[in-house]
């Protein structure tokens, strides 16, 4: 057996490849799809079927571009009318054997209504082997219900409990677990940080799994979730197929007056440090990190404003962001600026700087009503012990569809609260833009809940 575990770094997504003999099925694919071919050649091994669990939402599958360049047949799910442009439509219990392996579709709405996992069979063994299970069943969660609206709500969350506990997990404990995302995904809450798991691992550890009904579960699971900005987006390119991506970058390097002449019309985002950004940054530009970039660019922004990037000069991690941004359906990036802020500023250009107030400094402040506390962070990251007083709760990804929990008091200093500070620089910048007056707190919620 050919197996191999792509794991998309910054998009906390996982494609597998799977075969016997020389020729292999490809599950998932991310858009730039040399990865899998690389592979392939390493492996002197063909690719001759595309998988796909469900349409996804979090990212731009690579399903067509893929096929187009070695020729294998797409297969996707026919019991979902969606409208695509291409694959094959499978129904539950198709098999497909590939030399000594067979792969099972198994029907398992609920994060979709066409939602398909995969069960891999050994040629004489009765029982399953692995199951590549999607959005589905992950690492210690479980996949988002609340795609068709709060209308559907229940129904597809009962559709996801009979799809894990009456299909996957009777499957057998011994089976591997390959969901098609891992910690830090939009598709789930909270999910585990291990590298593999299985079945009857996960009915031991998962806390999603111990209810006793049906109606347990839907109580528990049943909830609406932020759904990021550019996931509509997605969901149309998933369809009606992408732009191909050639693996190639088109990168270019911009000038200082290039960047003054065009900053009316770009998204300038700052990729730099925190620090440097605090520090000194371009008027009107928005501070997100290389880390934080797929979190959060969908969630602000709608997927076809033009961007342009400043960093400190160094061009292979510019490459990674590019990435990251064209794989979330980000395609108009019009440059860089390297070394941007010394570039600016010696040509005369002014650089604007962000308050900040260290978390020990705002718990010993004086208290009144000329303040907004802003906490961005997402709803379950609260603790009872974090500032509350004048606090206003609205979680980054949600930020642009909220400023009206602003505005009535836009004259007020608004203090921003995360974690430890990151995310609030980014929504201060966000803040900044828009003529909002705002102090970041340094530490965040975790340095003010250690101070005695």
């Amino acid at each position: 057996m050919y197996f191999k575990k792509i794991e998309t770094e910054g998009l906390a997504h996982f494609s597998y490849m799977i075969g016997a003999g020389t020729d292999i099925a490809v599950i998932d694919p991310i858009r730039d799809v040399e990865i899998y071919m690389h592979e392939a050649r390493i492996a002197g091994v063909k690719i001759k079927y595309i998988l796909e669990t469900h349409r996804n939402e979090d990212f731009v599958a690579g399903s067509m571009e893929l096929a187009d360049k070695t020729g294998a047949v797409i297969y996707i799910s026919g019991h979902e009318a969606l409208g695509h442009v291409y694959g094959e439509k499978i129904m539950d219990g198709f098999e497909l054997k590939i030399n000594k392996i067979t792969l099972k579709a198994i029907h398992t709405p609920g994060h979709t209504l066409g939602h398909l996992c995969y069960a891999v069979y050994e040629e004489g063994v009765e029982s399953a082997y692995m199951v590549f299970s999607g959005d589905c069943l992950f690492m210690g969660d479980l996949g988002r219900t609340d795609f068709y609206g709060e209308e559907n709500l229940v129904k597809m969350t009962g559709l996801m409990y009979e799809s894990v506990f009456e299909k996957l997990l009777p499957l057998g404990d011994q089976v591997l677990l390959c969901p098609a995302h891992g910690a830090g995904s939009a598709c789930g809450d909270d999910m585990d940080e291990r590298p593999y798991s299985s079945l009857g691992y996960e009915k031991t550890t998962n806390s999603l799994l111990k209810v006793g009904s049906k109606e347990a579960f839907i109580k528990t699971f049943a909830k609406m979730r932020i759904k990021p900005r550019y996931f509509d987006h997605m969901e149309i390119l998933n369809v009606n197929g992408a732009d191909f991506v050639h693996n190639e970058v088109v990168l270019n390097t911009l000038t200082v007056h290039e960047i003054a002449e065009m900053m009316s019309s770009i998204l300038l985002i700052d990729a730099r440090t925190k620090e440097g950004f605090i520090g000194g940054h371009i008027p009107g530009s928005i501070y997100l990190p290389k880390g934080n970039i797929t979190a959060f660019l969908g969630s602000i922004y709608e997927p076809d404003v033009k961007i342009a990037f400043v960093i400190d000069g160094k061009v292979g991690e510019m490459e990674t962001i590019y990435w990251y941004c064209r794989r979330i359906g980000f395609d108009s990036i019009v440059g860089y600026l390297p070394d941007g802020i010394e570039k600016w500023q010696k040509e005369g250009h002014e650089v604007d700087q962000l308050s900040t107030i260290s978390a020990k400094a705002y718990k010993e402040m004086d208290k009144g009503d000329h303040f907004i506390l802003l906490d961005i962070r997402d709803y379950n990251e609260t603790k009872p012990q974090d500032p509350d007083e004048n606090k206003v709760s609205i979680p980054l990804k949600s930020l642009y569809q909220s400023l009206e929990k602003l505005k009535m008091d836009q004259h007020k200093t608004i203090y921003v609260l995360c974690g430890s500070g990151n995310r609030a620089t980014t929504a201060a910048s966000y803040l900044n833009a828009k003529g909002y007056k705002v102090i970041v707190i340094t530490g965040g919620a975790e340095m003010y809940r250690n101070l005695e």
